[in-house]
């Protein structure tokens, strides 16, 4: 299936050769696409950057213009707040490693406002957990939703009186994916981190882990906005000359995440083939029933029969060992109650058959519903 206009222009970007002109509806069809998954922002400076932007009609230049002017008044606000926070990581002497926002949009976008984030998302040690947790208590965040065992991060809110910026949100993450799935080393990870502003206490990941990371953070998410394809798009980009795939490939076997990091890899690669000159890449694996379609209907927090094809056929291409396929096939039909009854807004005490009753006819009514439609939040998503 040819790829879409937002996906070409994806495509364009990182294409060596001398680009076509296009037409009108084209770029029309292209910006639809870039406006609904907020990646505005991401295409103007890219475009930018490769003096592209003046092949696109003065009105969608327009377009791209506004939306990366409101993310840098967004992004503005928060890394404001990512500096008191790190400060007090600091002083606290807790080591983090910040995770995708404004240093991602800084290290690989060039600015800061080339990415739209709307969260912090850092990497804490295990046995840091709970005096970060406890931190962000004392400055003023409150406890997100309950999560279970299985999970890998906590949500943290911190709210404000501010019509234009509400709330922040910062989730310490102390692992990459939910338990059930891997064996992710995340303590030799931290061992290749480096110095960030020359503080002991900020880490970042070199240029392989965090192909790896995004890669990752993309699959946990079904790669179900275009925002996750242009981020490992432009990371590949960045780091052609930094990466081994042979050394990343053989550390995702080694963590039990090699059919996740392909699949990925493998999507990424058939929608933007101009990153084979980029970068090549020789292993390919095929995900079954992902379709652009699918994204667009994820946006819009659709779930139609071809999206539980999709979830269905991903338990037998995207985990390395059958033990993980089980334990994920166990997780997707028996969701873990906790977490299940926190987004049911359900008592701890309440009867496992009334609350796996509720998720199953959640479930039916969008299966056998003629049309896709849009719903509660189906309780499978990592």
């Amino acid at each position: 299936m040819k790829p879409s206009e937002s996906m070409q222009l994806l495509d364009r970007i990182y294409e060596r050769s001398e680009n076509e002109p296009w037409e009108e509806e084209s770029w029309r069809r292209a910006w639809a696409d870039i406006r609904d998954s907020f990646t505005g922002s991401q295409f103007y400076h890219l475009l930018q950057e490769r003096g592209l932007l003046q092949e696109a009609p003065a009105w969608l230049q327009a377009e791209l213009k506004a939306e990366s002017e409101r993310i840098l008044f967004q992004n503005m606000l928060i890394r404001a707040e990512q500096k008191k926070l790190f400060r007090a990581f600091e002083q606290e002497g807790i080591p983090l490693v910040p995770l995708k926002g404004i240093r991602m949009a800084e290290r690989f976008f060039g600015h800061f406002a080339a990415r739209p984030t709307t969260d912090l998302d850092v990497l804490v040690r295990p046995e840091d957990l709970q005096r970060a947790s406890a931190l962000l208590r004392r400055l003023g965040f409150e406890d997100g939703e309950q999560l279970d065992d299985d999970h890998f991060h906590l949500l943290f809110n911190k709210f404000y009186d501010n019509p234009m910026f509400p709330f922040l949100a910062v989730e310490l993450h102390w692992s990459l994916l939910r338990s059930h799935g891997h064996e992710t080393d995340v303590e030799a990870l931290w061992s290749r981190t480096a110095p960030l502003d020359g503080s002991p206490c900020l880490r970042e990941l070199n240029d392989e882990d965090t192909l790896y990371h995004v890669c990752l953070h993309a699959f946990n998410h079904h790669m179900s906005s275009l925002k996750y394809i242009v981020d490992i798009a432009q990371v590949i980009d960045r780091t052609w000359d930094t990466v081994s795939y042979e050394s990343l490939l053989a550390r995702a076997r080694r963590d039990g995440n090699l059919a996740k990091l392909t699949a990925v890899l493998s999507l990424v690669y058939r929608l933007c083939p101009s990153l084979q000159w980029v970068k090549p890449l020789d292993r390919r694996r095929r995900w079954p029933f992902w379709s652009e379609r699918l994204l667009r209907e994820a946006g819009l927090g659709i779930k139609s029969r071809r999206y539980y094809l999709f979830r269905f056929a991903s338990i037998f291409v995207t985990y390395d060992k059958p033990s993980a396929m089980l334990r994920h096939i166990q997780y997707l039909f028996l969701p873990p109650a906790d977490y299940a009854r926190s987004h049911f807004r359900e008592d701890k005490g309440g009867s496992l058959l009334s609350l796996y009753t509720r998720i199953y006819r959640l479930r039916l009514k969008h299966l056998l519903s003629r049309r896709p439609r849009a719903g509660a939040k189906e309780l499978d998503t990592p």
